[in-house]
């Protein structure tokens, strides 16, 4: 837009054409707007410049931190003299290293505990939180000032296995991200943190000798019902903490809406063996949760009693997790089709054979009740067949 100008330099009001300052953005006797503000062309972190007197001010973010309330809080920091304007620009985008502190990895984690973390799931939380307690002395230093083998350090020193080790990585992963979007690093040290080599060695399943010593161990502690539940289901520890008494039909045999995790499990019913009904039975009635729980017991006490449990049984103290290798074991011993198996174990990826062999609910509930044991001599139900 061209303005008019008059021989003395002001310039002429667009609407009332009286003179007016030149350069001016409103009219000083109608106010009308003479020219349209300029957008904003600086980016976020570049700082801005003011002017003061004769000279320009430099002003940029120091650091950003999050006070008790875990409200955004942002230190300024000014820098004067400038002869121009573009020269405190210049100097508010890129300060020098010792006038400029970038956030603490803590403030990172905070705003990932806003973000990504609200999505993971209630298990995986709980390892993420964990996962930050471990690198806690890491946890008030700027992230651009961090070395990897400072990181490398402080990973080795406070977490032994690979699972631990892995999740500092992922949290470390996410902060660092965080960090990249806002400018404040331009590497993200997580992906240089090394693992050790996982060991994908088989879980142990319980022998036949553990499972009879088990049935009889039942009769002293109804808490051992659990494990057996989990050695003839094939149920893992979080779905057993999580099953309630409307998941369990006694009429065909299954437990249905008690998977987690993958979707295979979350839709297939897992189904359990005649002779364990009534074990279930009597952990149903024995539960005093108000909300219908099984297990009126959180993860640690659980883990807690089940081994105790084994102590008791006089058995080798195996990992809940060997309940479900257990399971596997003892059908394949029994020769049942491994798509049976796939399906009773609710397993995500399955073999050529499955595209071919349906089996329904009623064949996988009478896999399992070959389970039992000889009746006629009066033995307990046990996991049969050599291991």
């Amino acid at each position: 837009m061209q303005f008019e100008k008059n021989v003395e330099g002001n310039m002429e009001c667009i609407k009332c054409k009286k003179d007016i300052p030149d350069g001016s953005v409103f009219c000083c006797w109608c106010g009308k707007q003479q020219q349209a503000h300029r957008n904003r062309t600086r980016g976020n972190g570049q700082g801005n410049a003011y002017q003061r007197g004769k000279t320009w001010t430099a002003r940029w973010t120091e650091k950003t931190y999050l006070d008790e309330n875990d409200k955004l809080h942002q230190k300024m920091k000014t820098k004067g003299g400038f002869t121009s304007k573009r020269a405190a620009l210049q100097y508010a985008a890129n300060p020098p290293k010792e006038e400029r502190r970038s956030p603490t990895l803590r403030a990172y984690y905070k705003t990932y505990l806003r973000g990504d973390y609200l999505s993971l799931s209630a298990n995986r939380q709980g390892a993420a939180e964990k996962a930050f307690e471990r690198m806690k002395e890491l946890a008030d230093c700027e992230i651009d000032t961090l070395t990897i083998s400072q990181i490398q350090d402080v990973v080795d020193r406070n977490a032994s296995t690979y699972y631990t080790r892995k999740d500092m990585k992922t949290v470390l992963s996410h902060c660092y991200n965080l960090a990249i979007a806002e400018k404040q690093t331009t590497v993200n040290l997580a992906e240089y943190i090394k693992l050790p080599e996982l060991d994908e060695k088989s879980p142990e399943p319980f022998t036949d000798a553990d499972v009879k010593k088990l049935w009889e161990a039942y009769a002293k502690d109804h808490f051992v019902g659990f494990i057996l539940t989990m050695i003839y289901t094939g149920m893992m520890p979080g779905e057993l903490l999580k099953l309630k008494k409307d998941m369990i039909d006694f009429e065909k045999n299954e437990i249905v809406r008690g998977g987690i995790k993958t979707k295979k499990r979350k839709e297939t019913p897992m189904v359990f063996p005649d002779f364990v009904a009534p074990v279930l039975h009597e952990l149903c009635e024995e539960s005093k949760s108000r909300v219908g729980n099984i297990c009126c017991i959180n993860k640690d006490n659980f883990y807690k009693r089940y081994y105790e449990c084994l102590e008791l049984a006089g058995v080798q103290k195996l990992p809940p997790y060997s309940c479900r290798h257990t399971t596997a074991t003892a059908l394949a011993v029994k020769n049942i089709d491994p798509f049976t198996i796939k399906e009773i174990m609710r397993h995500t990826k399955i073999t050529t054979t499955q595209r071919y062999v349906h089996p329904d609910m009623r064949g996988m509930v009478d896999a399992v009740n070959q389970l039992q044991g000889d009746e006629k001599t009066g033995e307990s139900p046990a996991i049969t067949g050599s291991l």
